[in-house]
Formats: C-alpha cells, sequence, structure tokens
C-alpha cells in the first residue's frame, strides 16, 4: 500500500497526528543527509509492528510530504496509526 503522509522533522518528540483527512508525523530527527527519512522509517515501523524493510520511501526524498510504500494491508496500517493518535 502507499501511504502519503506529512514530515515535521525537529520536533521535541515523536508523535503521529492527523489533520482532516492527513497523516502528520513529527519526529525529533534532523532534515540533514536523510536523518529525518531513516528515523521517520524507524518510527512508523515501531508503530506498525514491522520489519524497517517493509517500509520504503518512493517519493519526497527532500520534500515535507512523503510517499512510502508499506508492505502490510492496509486496514491494519490505518488501525494501528489511529491507535498511536491516543498516545
Amino acid at each position: 500500500m502507499l501511504l502519503y503522509i506529512k514530515a515535521k522533522p525537529n520536533s521535541r518528540f515523536d508523535k503521529v497526528e492527523k489533520i482532516g483527512l492527513q497523516w502528520q508525523i513529527r519526529i525529533k530527527a534532523p532534515a540533514v543527509d536523510g536523518k529525518a527519512n531513516e528515523h521517520l522509517i524507524e518510527f512508523l515501523s515501531e508503530i506498525l509492528n514491522l520489519s524497517k524493510s517493509k517500509i520504503s520511501l518512493k517519493k519526497g526524498q527532500t520534500s515535507s510530504i512523503k510517499c512510502l510504500e508499506i508492505i502490510a494491508d492496509e486496514k491494519t496500517v490505518f488501525e494501528l496509526l489511529e491507535k498511536a493518535l491516543n498516545k
């Protein structure tokens, strides 16, 4: 499945948010040398209980809007993201 999210690097903490219909993920890592992208994949792998190899960045390496390919069931991914909203 493809998941489009807005990444917000340099945040004080890692957090999943939903603004309207769009997912936004705040991450602590800076947007330097791909560190934010790496941290984003690590953070999502923890939330979704997947290995990092099952999540890949397809578009948006230098943009705040990211397109991630996730090898998992779409329903399960959205349920786990919704669950992470309340943390």
